[in-house]
Formats: C-alpha cells, structure tokens, sequence
C-alpha cells in the first residue's frame, strides 16, 4: 500500500509539474535558467527591442539576453550568437538596441529550442538608411550593408553590357515601409557629409528570408549620379520633396517624375571598350515610362574626338586619343519636351 501511495504522490506531482517526465525536465531546465540567467557574465545590460522614430529609451523595458561567440566575415560582416528565455522571444527582423554602445543589431537567425529559451545570431547593423516614405515623413532604419559587387544587380543584361558592377547588399527588417521599396529609389551611403554617393534600388527580395511574423529585406543596389536639384545632403535624403508639395492619394511609395541613366562604369578607357548607357524615365508612382524617347548631349570640348552611336534608349560612347586622359564629358539624358533631366559625369581615363 506505502509504494501505491509513492506512485500516486509521483503521478500528482508530475501532472502538477507537467505531465509527463519530459516536460518535468523542461519546466526544471527553465527553472534553471531563469535563476541563473542574469548572473551569467555574458548576459547584457541595457538591451532594448528598437522601435522607428524613438529617440529615447530611458523609460523602456531593458530585456535579458545573452551575447557570445562574436565573429567578422566578408560575407557577412560583425555577427555574434545570443540567448534570451523563452518569454522574450527574438524573431528574425527584429532589431535591439545597446544603448551602451550605441550600436544596433538585427537578428538574422532565431530558433525556439525544446521552449526553454530562444537562441540565434545578430549581425551588426552598419549603417543607418534614410528615405521619405508617401507622407514625406523621413525613416531611418538601421541596417547591414555588405558590398556585394560579385552578385547580380537585379538588372537585365544583353550581349553588349551588364548593368551594375560596383553594388552594394542592404539588409532590412521586413515591414510596412521596407517591403515595397523598389526603383527608382535611391539612398546616400557614404560617410563622406560634403559630396555623398547615392545608390539605386535595383531588386528588392522579400521572401527569400521570409521567416514567421517578420523576416528580412534584401535590397541590392547600384551605385548611381547624385542629383544636386532634388538631393538634400543636410538631410541624407536623395530625391527630397518638401511635405507641403506632397499630393494626398492613396500610392504605397513616394516617387517624383524622374529621368535615370543606368550604367556599368563612369569610367571610359582610352582605346579600350566603349561605354553603353540605358535611359529610362519614371512618372511620380514609381512606374516606367516606355513611350518617351532619349535625347542624349555630350557637353565635352572633345566631342570630335569621341565615338558615338545611339540606339533605342541607349547611347555608346568611346574614345581612342590619350590627349583627352583625365578629362570629363557630362553625359545629358533628357526628352524632347524638356520635362525630365539627368547628368551623369564619365571620366576619360589611360587604359594602361
């Protein structure tokens, strides 16, 4: 009868504290954890889930997590492992704040382990993107940026070109203003204040890494012209519009009428290969206008000197005379009713 009365107390006890023998030891690892977890050296302080647009996070709840395991790659920048219990889940797209440091992390791997705790990797967020969204409201999101020349643009090739050599790979939280980015857009990245480079969105992939309630954006972008009439470099906007010229409708993204030349280099080699640029031209939606022809102008002292053909919306130029090594041709995309305009400045240079 004593050893009936052993068992019933057990199977109380286990019903009480699980269930079963399994969920006994996950209620005892979690236990474990939640009582030793602050205590360990590795576990952080002054952590914060970031939030878009808070500049303070005094009054916000730090949360517990482990950080170990910090490592560099070229392919992936400054990552590192972490921890956290299993009531404060981190999922991928979420970025924390350490307001020590000052630095931002995004969480680009998460993985709920026996529901005793959470465990995955951050990598570090190197810059921070900044563009207008539809209201004229200016976000800035932290994110990575990986220089990513050896993958695709995003962009068409033909037999007498590949656009996009000289490419950047951003890494951005999926959500509501990230997830329909696309061309034109472009954005400054560069720690240069006076004279910015400025990139255009050339793919945006959002579910290649669309993992639960978040996930991640992978923005590839192409280095392209800065614009110095619609370029706002005070601000790190490319493409600024003041809110008050902003038209009230219902558009997801916010675009301006626009004109862009596409290229490979702004470099031309004396005797070397001649350079083919695309012109393309965007209404105030952000979509393609393909009924409005070129008009390309070469604005040189050389022009005699250059070999040019145009076809389509394309214009190829080259040279063959060192004469003209170091000099600059402004390359002029525009249409016939004057409404659209860029310059893209190409550099003559030795091809030794």
């Amino acid at each position: 009868m004593a050893s009936l009365k052993c068992l019933d107390r057990f199977v109380a006890k286990m019903e009480r504290d699980g269930g079963s023998l399994r969920n006994e030891n996950i209620n005892n690892s979690k236990q474990l954890l939640e009582a030793t977890f602050a205590d360990d050296a590795a576990c952080a302080v002054g952590i914060y889930f970031w939030e878009l647009g808070l500049k303070s996070y005094e009054e916000k709840e730090q949360i517990k997590v482990r950080f170990y395991d910090r490592k560099f790659s070229n392919a992936n920048g400054i990552t590192m492992k972490f921890q956290t219990l299993i009531d404060t889940p981190v999922i991928v797209g979420d970025i924390v704040y350490d307001s020590v440091s000052n630095e931002y992390w995004i969480c680009t791997e998460s993985f709920n382990i026996d529901t005793i705790h959470w465990q995955g990797r951050f990598t570090f967020c190197n810059w921070i993107l900044k563009w207008q969204n539809k209201s004229g409201d200016i976000l800035e999101y932290p994110c990575t940026d990986i220089n990513a020349t050896q993958y695709n643009s995003g962009e068409q090739s033909n037999k007498q070109f590949t656009v996009g050599s000289s490419q950047h790979m951003l890494t951005l939280p999926c959500d509501e203003n990230t997830v329909g980015l696309s061309s034109p857009q472009r954005f400054f990245l560069d720690k240069n204040k006076e004279s910015p480079t400025s990139f255009i969105i050339t793919q945006n992939d959002s579910t290649s890494y669309n993992y639960g309630k978040k996930g991640l954006v992978k923005l590839t972008v192409m280095e392209y012209a800065s614009n110095s009439k619609t370029d706002r470099i005070d601000l790190g906007i490319c493409d600024y519009i003041d809110k008050s010229d902003i038209k009230s409708d219902n558009s997801d993204n916010l675009f301006i009428s626009k004109s862009v030349i596409i290229y490979d280099t702004t470099v031309i080699k004396s005797g070397g290969d001649a350079q083919t640029f695309i012109g393309k031209f965007y209404d105030d939606k952000g979509n393609e206008i393909t009924d409005i022809s070129c008009k390309w102008d070469i604005v040189c002292d050389f022009k005699d000197a250059l070999e040019v053909s145009k076809s389509d919306n394309q214009i190829t130029i080259g040279i063959d005379n060192d004469q003209y090594v170091d000099e600059d041709i402004k390359l002029v995309l525009s249409d016939e009713d004057g409404n659209y305009s860029s310059t893209l400045i190409v550099r003559i240079e030795s091809l030794l």
